[in-house]
Formats: structure tokens, C-alpha cells, sequence
């Protein structure tokens, strides 16, 4: 194989290795059982990490980090070194430090020496000391294509703490006319440091050794990277043994249920012999701790990275409808890593007058996708669906898509996509209401209040924009409308939730502040931000306009208020 040169790598840089590696004996040593019983030293005596290099690999790149950083920069807040307190070969690694969110970490910009289209072996050693237990980590390529920056996965696994791990992929293809390609490393959650070592590229089908036994792989209870007839005998073991290692009880208790007892033992039989393809999953469920609200909530702007591209994607779906105005169109945003086996509680999100369905997603002064994305990224949000219909045509107006949102949207929606209404019929949809919301900006506001008025029974949460109740001549008319809506529910305080919002300069303000003010003469509403104690908030941005550009900051904001209340 003809050797590729990477420009000026051979100085400051990594170094290239150019000439074909020697051969080596891969050697592993495997204590399995004398006798019927493996002892628990036999479980500790097996290595946990090893290298063995390809007899025939040629490098393209090969990162040591013996003599610096060789290129290698933080990612976001993180800082990179060299250091030589944890190292996987050698006497050094890249210690990553400093992080303040999962996708911080450790970058190496590849330039031009790597081709587009080009299919390639990657591969780099991690390990990490501090935090959970165990931790997954991905090797992550950033590229533009043309249109935006996007973010490829190359190789993702969970490992333990205190052990080396591998992140390899043998044939990982660059996409063709990618441009400012770069590689990171990152974690799939916490902001812990962490040490990378040995990274390599190879052509594609090279397979580069790595550290084994860090992986956590349930059911490979000798960790040697595979679940096998050992692994049965190991945790047959394991059972016995007096003194038991908390790495091997982890892995054998297969069923995740925080004890190893017997039935690990037989469920590990019946994978292994095929009776079963998977482990069940008896994780207690976790302790949520209540949501900290803040009973005078104050606006603050998102933050300006959060409208770009975000490396944790959602998928935005077009949709269309036949419903009781005639064939129409709708957006479904759902979130990155949307699984249809569970469940996710969702939010109608209405234009403004002149706008379409396609305004929140597809415009530049809005992009509530990426918004979404960083939020969800972050843990400021749960992930969550998000629908985006429209009030435009066929008789629909603001004021009465309430009709269509109940015998059309929710329905058609709610059937194709995962949320915590068990069917579409209407006591299923009433019985979920605490997972939806409906919020709008401007006449989609409108909307919002008509929503309040006429579908309580279908809704929990609601997000009014810059814009007021049309129904009623006075404010204290537009109030009384509302709460009669409630008392005709019979609903109690802690079953509805208002969080509206406008800008001290937007044009309805001075329609909006005085309807809230009337609001508050009702003992339906209280007043407070704090909604284990209140249901009604109106958020003012001083010097803001009727504006999506700083509209959509009201989202930021009023979003994470939502789906924490029972209604119990």
C-alpha cells in the first residue's frame, strides 16, 4: 500500500508513520477453570488493557502524545495537555480538563490529506477517573457540507471507570464533499476529564488494536470484550466467591436490577443458548428530584450558538393531514435519538398572522429546531416532540382552529407519533393533557387563548406569545371567559398552566399586560413562576419588539416550565 503524507505533521504535528510495523505475537493470557469452579482471583487475573499492533498497518496519522499535544485542542471550554499521570502505551497521554458540557472535549483538525468519499480505520484509546461509573464516549467527526456544519458518530461505547477503552471503526467513510473535517472525542452526558491515547487512522479494513476489558458490556463478567461460555462459567463463580470485585457484579447482574443473584446466572444461560436475544432491563426506575422553579422568573436571552446546527440533531417530518378544513400540512420535530417504544409529552407551537407551518423551522430569525436540539443537548429540556400546524386556509382562522386541533391535529398526530395519550380517542387524549401544550406567537397567541377557552379538557400547558384573548369586549370580560372555561372543567388551580410572554415595546403589550392584570382578580389564576405554587406568569422583555428574533427567546425561557405538574 502506497504511504500518504500529511503536511507539516512531521514536526509539530502527529507524527506520520510511513514504513510498515514489524510483526508482533498478540499474546492475551485467559484464566478459565481447572476444575467446575473459576476462583474470583482467576476473574481478576485477566488483563484489562493490552496493545497489539497490525502486522500490516500503515498509519496515515498516528497520535502518541509523547512529545505534546501534536496538534490536539479543547472543544468548547475543555483544554487539552500532554500528560503523564495515565497513559494506555508509551509514557504519556492528552489529558482533556476543564469541561462544561458533554460535547466539550479533545479536536484534531485532519485538513486536506484525507479524502472526501474515502473510506478509513479509526481508532483511539480513552479512559476517564472521575464521575459515574460507567460512561459512554463517542469519536466524533465535524464537517461542513456545504450548507451547514454537521456531525457524524465513527465508533460510540460505554466504558468503565479507572479502564481504557477502545473507540474504533474500521471502515468509516468521510462524506463526499465534506470540507473543514475535523475529529473529536466527547461524551454521550457529565462534564468529567479524561485521557485519549494512541489514536490512528489506517485505510479502511485495518484493524488497529486497542485496550481490551474496559468496555461495559453486560454478561462479559471476565471482561475480555465478548459474551461467551467463559463469561457463564465466570459468573457461576462469581456467585460463590466470598469477596466479590464491584466491576464483575456489575456486568453479571444482566438484568441491571443493582443485585447479582441466581437469575443473572440462568438469564446469561438462556442468551447464550439463544432462548432469549436480549437482556431484560429491571433498572429501579430513577429518583427525579422536583423541578426548581423560580417564583419571579426573569428573562434571560438564549445563548447565540443555540439557533446553529447542533451536533445532537432532531429530525423535522412534513406532514399531511385530511381533517375537517380539507388536506393540510403540518412540521413534526422529533428529537435526537426519538424511540417510538417510549413516550414523549408534546407541543403544538402555532405562526403569527402572514406566516405558515414552515415559519418556526425553516427561517432564519426562527430555527426553533436548533434551539431545541442544544436544549434537549444540555438537559434543559426532556427531549420532547414538537408540532408546528398552521391556522391558514379552507375557513381555518385563528379563532377557531381549536375545532381542527381537537377533531383533526391532535388525532392525526398523536396516532403516528409517540406521546402519553395510550390511543387517540378522546378520553385517552383527555386523560394525557398534562403531556400538551399549545402555545403561539401573535394571532397564534390568539390561538393559545381560544385553546384555553374551548380545549382544556385536551390541553395542560399553554404558552401565549405577544397577543391577547379576542373573545370579550373588555379585559375583565377576556378573564371572566377564561376562568369560566375552567370552572365549567372543573378544574382545580394545579391542573393548567399559563406561561405567557411579550416584549415591554411590542405592539401588544399594551393588549396583553392589561387582559393579565384582570387575570389576576380571578382565584383561578395564581399569579407566579413558581407552578408547584401558582398557574399564571407573564414574562416582560424590556426594549423588546413583535419580533421572532427575539420572540423565539421567550421559548428558551417559558419551555423548561412545562410537563413537571401532575395535576394530583
Amino acid at each position: 500500500m502506497k504511504a500518504e503524507y500529511y503536511t507539516g505533521c512531521l514536526t509539530s504535528r502527529c507524527k506520520i508513520n510511513i514504513k510498515k510495523r514489524g510483526k508482533f505475537l498478540m499474546k492475551k493470557a485467559i484464566s478459565i477453570l481447572a476444575a467446575s469452579v473459576l476462583s474470583l482471583s482467576a476473574l481478576t487475573a485477566i488483563p484489562s488493557a493490552y496493545a497489539a499492533e497490525d502486522a500490516a498497518a500503515e498509519y496515515l496519522l498516528s497520535c502518541s502524545f509523547e512529545d505534546g499535544e501534536q496538534g490536539w485542542t479543547g472543544r468548547g471550554s475543555a483544554s487539552v495537555e500532554s500528560s503523564s499521570k495515565a497513559y494506555f502505551k508509551g509514557s504519556k497521554s492528552l489529558y482533556c480538563s476543564g469541561r462544561e458540557d458533554k460535547w466539550n472535549g479533545a479536536s484534531y483538525a485532519l485538513g486536506s490529506s484525507f479524502t472526501p468519499g474515502t473510506s478509513y480505520s479509526f481508532s483511539a484509546n480513552v479512559m476517564y477517573e472521575t464521575g459515574i461509573d460507567n460512561l459512554k464516549f463517542h469519536l466524533t467527526m465535524q464537517y461542513d457540507n456545504g450548507t451547514e456544519t454537521k456531525y457524524d458518530k465513527i465508533a460510540s461505547s460505554e466504558f468503565m471507570k479507572g479502564k481504557w477503552g477502545h473507540l474504533a471503526n474500521v471502515d468509516f467513510t468521510i462524506p463526499a464533499g465534506a470540507s473543514d473535517i475535523s475529529i473529536y472525542i466527547e461524551t454521550d452526558s457529565g462534564t468529567s476529564d479524561f485521557y485519549v491515547d494512541e489514536v490512528q487512522i489506517a485505510a479502511a479494513g485495518t484493524e488497529i488494536e486497542g485496550a481490551k476489558g474496559g468496555k461495559f458490556l453486560l454478561g462479559d463478567v471476565n471482561s475480555d470484550g465478548a459474551v461467551d461460555t467463559f463469561d457463564f462459567v465466570a459468573s457461576k463463580a462469581l456467585l460463590v466467591a466470598n469477596e466479590k470485585d464491584a466491576d464483575h457484579v456489575k456486568l453479571a447482574d444482566v438484568d441491571k436490577s443493582t443485585e447479582f443473584e441466581v437469575n443473572d446466572v440462568v438469564l446469561l444461560q438462556d442468551f447464550l443458548l439463544g432462548k432469549i436475544t436480549e437482556f431484560p432491563d429491571n433498572a429501579p426506575e430513577p429518583v427525579i428530584p422536583p423541578f426548581e422553579y423560580e417564583a419571579n422568573k426573569q428573562f434571560k436571552t438564549a445563548p447565540n450558538d443555540y439557533f446553529n446546527s447542533c451536533s445532537q440533531a432532531g429530525t423535522v417530518t412534513k406532514e399531511t393531514y385530511n381533517g375537517i378544513r380539507g388536506t393540510k400540512s403540518l412540521n413534526v420535530y422529533t428529537p435526537y435519538g426519538y424511540d417510538p417504544s417510549k413516550k414523549y409529552n408534546i407541543f403544538y407551537l402555532m405562526h403569527g398572522g402572514s406566516e405558515n407551518e414552515n415559519t418556526l423551522f425553516f427561517q432564519n430569525d426562527t430555527m426553533i429546531q436548533n434551539l431545541l436540539d442544544h436544549m434537549i443537548m444540555n438537559g434543559e429540556l426532556e427531549p420532547m416532540i414538537v408540532v408546528t400546524p398552521t391556522f391558514n386556509g379552507n375557513g381555518s382562522e385563528a379563532q377557531n382552529f381549536y375545532e381542527e386541533l381537537r377533531a383533526s391535529v391532535i388525532p392525526f398526530v398523536e396516532e403516528k407519533y409517540s406521546t402519553y395519550a395510550e390511543s387517540t380517542s378522546e378520553d385517552d387524549i383527555r386523560a394525557s393533557r398534562m403531556h400538551r401544550a399549545y402555545g403561539g406567537f401573535s394571532m397564534g397567541a390568539v390561538s393559545t387563548w381560544a385553546v384555553f377557552q374551548n380545549d382544556l379538557d385536551l390541553v395542560g400547558y399553554f404558552m401565549p406569545l405577544s397577543g391577547d384573548h379576542w373573545t370579550g369586549s373588555s379585559d375583565d370580560e377576556k378573564a371572566r371567559n377564561l376562568a369560566n372555561a375552567v370552572d365549567k372543567g372543573g378544574y382545580k388551580w394545579n391542573q393548567y398552566f399559563i406561561f405567557a410572554a411579550t416584549g415591554s415595546n411590542d405592539m401588544a403589550y399594551p393588549n396583553e399586560n392589561p387582559q393579565i392584570q384582570a387575570m389576576k382578580n380571578y382565584s383561578q389564576f395564581k399569579y407566579t413562576s413558581d407552578f408547584s405554587q401558582g398557574n399564571l406568569y407573564f414574562l416582560v422583555a424590556q426594549g423588546y419588539e413583535h419580533t421572532w428574533r427575539q420572540v423565539r427567546h421567550y421559548i428558551y425561557n417559558a419551555l423548561p416550565y412545562f410537563f413537571h405538574e401532575t395535576g394530583e
